[in-house]
């Protein structure tokens, strides 16, 4: 695409936005800050190679807004940023530009995303190291930040504890709704397997669990 610019008119859709003519004609719509960037008055000569940086700026420029857009909402790990720029065909070049304006400007951070993913889950409900660590591989975290987190969460509150917290709030319902031992125990390492914790953790809970229930005998040989 190549012209001289013959005006350069607001449009009326978008404010922030103004449609370039060359000779007569629409060619392009371009934001205020592309405009601004390359000095675009009536008269500039656009030629193929101007028109092509002109274009992948105003298209960087508009990835920053979605994906500023994007944040705006909660904070977000580097992989769900990609993902919804592909959304919109962006290219991986522009997306990369993207990426690290939001790095150079803190405003995306993997480590202290997968810290409040970890707070954040277990606020709701108490589950496994082995779910939350699905949990961030699934969102594009690095196998290292994944167990980073998961060494600083474990350094605090093991599996066990968090699969006794679990167990407990649902122990109760568990004795009232089945009277034989082998049932119940069979119920909460289905519940508790449910939240990720592995074989081991669940019988050490309900071993425990058990201990302090008078109603419940003969554990030993179940």
């Amino acid at each position: 695409m190549e012209g001289k610019i013959t005006s350069i008119v607001r449009q009326k859709k978008d404010k922030s936005r103004a449609s370039i003519f060359l000779d007569g004609e629409f060619a392009f719509g371009v934001c205020d800050q592309t405009i601004a960037e390359f000095r675009l008055r009536k008269g500039d000569y656009i030629d193929r190679e101007l028109f092509e940086k002109i274009s992948d700026f105003d298209l960087f420029v508009e990835s920053k807004r979605i994906a500023l857009g994007f944040l705006n909402y909660r904070a977000r790990s580097e992989k769900e940023i990609r993902d919804r720029l592909r959304k919109d065909d962006i290219p991986d070049g522009i997306i990369g530009k993207v990426i690290e304006f939001l790095l150079e400007h803190k405003l995306i951070d993997d480590e202290a995303w997968s810290r409040a993913f970890v707070h954040d889950k277990l606020a709701r409900k108490p589950i496994s190291s082995k779910q939350l660590a699905f949990g961030m591989s699934q969102k594009g975290i690095d196998k290292e930040t994944i167990e980073q987190a998961i060494a600083e969460l474990n350094g605090e509150e093991s599996d066990e504890d968090r699969a006794l917290k679990a167990a407990e709030k649902r122990w109760p319902r568990i004795l009232k709704s089945e009277g034989d031992n082998r049932k119940r125990k069979q119920k909460l390492y289905t519940f508790l397997a449910g939240r990720g914790f592995s074989f081991e953790v669940n019988d050490r809970v309900w071993r425990k669990l058990s201990s302090m229930d008078a109603d419940v005998e003969g554990i030993d040989s179940i």
